[in-house]
C-alpha cells in the first residue's frame, strides 16, 4: 500500500517528542501522522506490561522520572496541556544532598545540606513528572485532533532516496528469506511519501540510520562506563505518607565515583536511582564496586550498608529490585547534519541524546519542537525553507546541553557536599540578586530561562573568570593587609 500526500508529516516515534510534534503541527493545520513500532501501550497495567514481551515493556517501564522545567514548560504550554499536566507534577526547589554514610543516623533518610536551585527566587522549581503518564496524555490529546493519525505496530525499515518510507509490521510479517543490504532493501508493508519526515524515535533512530544512507553525515553514539538500575522508596507503611519529610527535593546521596538520587511520586513513594561503575574498578586509589559484580544478597547488603546505610531503613525491597532491575546503559549520540535536504529532519535524542544528569534530555527534545515552531512562523509555514535553517539555527543548542548533562555528572556526585561549592553557589546567588540580568547563574539560565544552551556555555565561562580573577584580587589584598600589619606589630 502506497500513499502520496504533499501536504502531510510523517512523525516516525511515539515517544514524548513525537507526540508534542504530532499535536502542535496538528494544531497549525498539518495532516500529520504518527507511526510507532511498538504495541499501543495506553490502558496497558504496568504489571501486565512488565511480564509481558520487550517491546511492550520498554514502552511502559522506561528508565527515571523526568525533571520538568522552564522549557518543556513553555512547549507544553504551546501545545495547552501544560494545566493538565502540572496537576500531577511535584515541585522539587532544592536538592536535599544525604552526605553521611554513617549508621548512627537519627532520621533515617534525612538530608544533611539543602541547595536551592535559584538562590533569589524560591519560587523556581524543577518539577517530578512521571514519564508514562506525560506520554499517555500527549498521545490522547494527539489522538482527539480530526488531523492528526496514530499507527502502532509499525517500525520503520528503511527510506528511499526520493523520501518514501517504507514501514515492516513485525507481529504479523514472516521473516523474509534474504536479509537486506546496505543498498538493498525489501520493500515495506506500508509506504509513505510525505512532504516531511521528523524523526523523533530515539537514541536508536531508524531515521537517523536512513539519513546515514542517504547524504554524507557524521554520526557517533558513545556510551560511559557508568549505567543506572533503579530501585523504590515506597510510603511509610504505618502512615502511607512519604518515608522521607523533605518532599519538594531532588535528594542525592554524592559518594564521589558514583550516587544515588531519589525523585518524589505522586503515590507518596520516591523513584530512586543509582548511577554507578558496570564493573569494579579503582578510581583515586579506591575500589569501587560495579553493579553487575553485585550477585548474592550479602554483597548487595554490604555495598548499601557501606555507601547508603540511612536508606535501607526506608526501602525494604532494595535487595530484591536490585537483582530483579537491569543495569541499564547511558547513551550519548552527535550528528550532523540534522536534516536531509528540506524532507527529514531529527528532533530530541534522535538528534542528540545525552546522559540524565542535567534533567534536560525531554526539556531540550520539547523545545526542539517549540524552535521548530518558532522558525515555521519566520518562514510563513514554509515547511521547506524552515527545515534547513531549524536545524542550521538549533544543533549548537542540542550540542551543547549534552555536552553539559555529562559535565553535570560530576558536580553531582562529587562537587554537591563541597563546603567550597556550596560558598561559590552562595555567591553566585548574591551577584544574580544584585545584577539580576547580567550576573545569571549557569544552572539557573540552563534550567529557568531559554537562552540557547551554548549561549549560556559562553556566559558562565566569562563569570567564573571573573569570578576566579575577583577572588585572587581578594587574597592578594588580604595578604597585603596582613604583611602590613605584621610589620607594624614588629616594630
Amino acid at each position: 500500500m502506497k500513499m502520496d500526500n504533499d501536504n502531510s508529516i510523517a512523525i516516525v516515534g511515539g515517544g514524548l517528542v513525537g507526540a508534542l510534534a504530532a499535536i502542535t503541527l496538528g494544531q497549525r493545520g498539518f495532516n500529520v501522522t504518527l507511526y510507532e513500532g511498538r504495541p499501543d501501550w495506553r490502558g496497558v497495567k504496568v504489571e501486565e506490561a512488565t511480564s509481558g514481551d520487550d517491546k511492550t515493556k520498554s514502552a511502559i517501564k522506561r528508565s527515571i522520572n523526568l525533571a520538568l522545567s522552564h522549557r518543556g514548560q513553555k512547549a507544553l504550554q504551546e501545545a495547552g496541556v501544560l494545566d493538565e499536566v502540572m496537576k500531577a507534577a511535584i515541585p522539587m526547589r532544592c536538592r536535599a544532598i544525604h552526605t553521611t554514610t554513617s549508621r548512627d543516623k537519627a532520621s533515617p533518610g534525612e538530608a544533611d545540606v539543602f541547595q536551592p536551585y535559584d538562590e533569589v527566587d524560591s519560587s523556581n522549581a524543577i518539577y517530578s513528572v512521571s514519564r508514562e503518564g506525560l506520554n499517555n496524555l500527549l498521545l490522547n490529546t494527539a489522538n482527539k485532533m480530526d488531523n492528526v493519525k496514530l499507527v502502532f505496530g509499525y517500525k520503520l525499515s528503511h527510506i528511499a532516496s526520493d523520501g518514501t518510507l517504507h514501514f515492516v509490521n513485525f507481529e504479523n510479517s514472516p521473516p523474509t528469506s534474504s536479509p537486506a543490504t546496505y543498498n538493498d532493501y525489501h520493500e515495506g508493508e506500508l509506504q509513505v511519501k510525505p512532504a516531511l519526515t521528523i524523526g523523533a524515535d530515539g537514541a536508536y533512530s531508524a531515521v537517523r540510520e536512513a539519513m546515514l544512507r542517504l547524504l554524507p553525515m557524521n554520526f557517533n553514539r558513545s556510551y560511559i562506563e557508568h549505567g543506572y538500575k533503579e530501585l523504590t522508596i515506597p510510603p511509610n507503611p504505618v502512615t502511607n505518607d512519604y518515608a522521607m519529610k523533605d518532599i519538594n527535593a531532588l535528594h542525592i546521596w554524592p559518594r564521589g565515583q558514583f550516587m544515588l538520587i531519589g525523585l518524589p511520586n505522586p503515590d507518596k513513594s520516591f523513584t530512586c536511582t543509582l548511577f554507578a561503575p558496570f564493573k569494579t574498578c579503582t578510581e583515586g586509589g579506591k575500589t569501587i564496586e560495579g553493579m553487575e559484580d553485585l550477585k548474592g544478597d550479602r554483597q548487595i547488603e554490604e555495598y548499601f550498608e557501606s555507601n547508603f546505610p540511612d536508606v535501607i531503613p526506608l526501602m525494604p525491597d532494595y535487595k530484591a529490585e536490585f537483582k530483579k532491575n537491569p543495569a541499564c546503559r547511558l547513551v550519548m549520540v552527535k550528528a550532523r547534519p540534522w536534516n536531509y535536504k528540506d524532507r527529514i529532519v531529527l528532533l530530541g535524542d534522535s538528534a542528540h541524546a545525552m546522559v540524565p544528569f542535567y534533567g534536560q534530555g525531554m526539556n531540550s527534545g520539547f523545545e526542539d519542537v517549540l524552535v521548530f515552531l518558532e522558525t515555521l512562523a519566520k518562514c510563513n509555514m514554509n515547511l521547506s525553507k524552515t527545515v534547513p535553517m531549524f536545524a542550521k539555527v538549533r544543533q549548537p543548542a542540542g550540542e551543547a546541553i549534552a555536552e553539559l548533562s555529562l559535565r553535570n555528572y560530576i558536580e553531582m556526585r562529587h562537587h554537591t557536599a563541597s563546603p567550597i561549592f556550596l560558598l561559590r553557589k552562595k555567591i553566585e546567588g548574591v551577584l544574580n540578586m544584585l545584577f539580576p540580568t547580567a550576573w545569571i547563574p549557569l544552572y539557573k539560565m540552563v534550567a529557568f530561562t531559554r537562552i540557547p544552551y551554548h549561549e549560556a556555555i559562553v556566559r558562565a565561562k566569562t563569570q567564573d573568570t571573573i569570578l576566579s580573577y575577583s577572588a585572587a584580587l581578594i587574597a592578594g589584598f588580604v595578604s597585603v593587609g596582613a604583611g602590613i600589619m605584621i610589620r607594624r606589630f614588629l616594630r
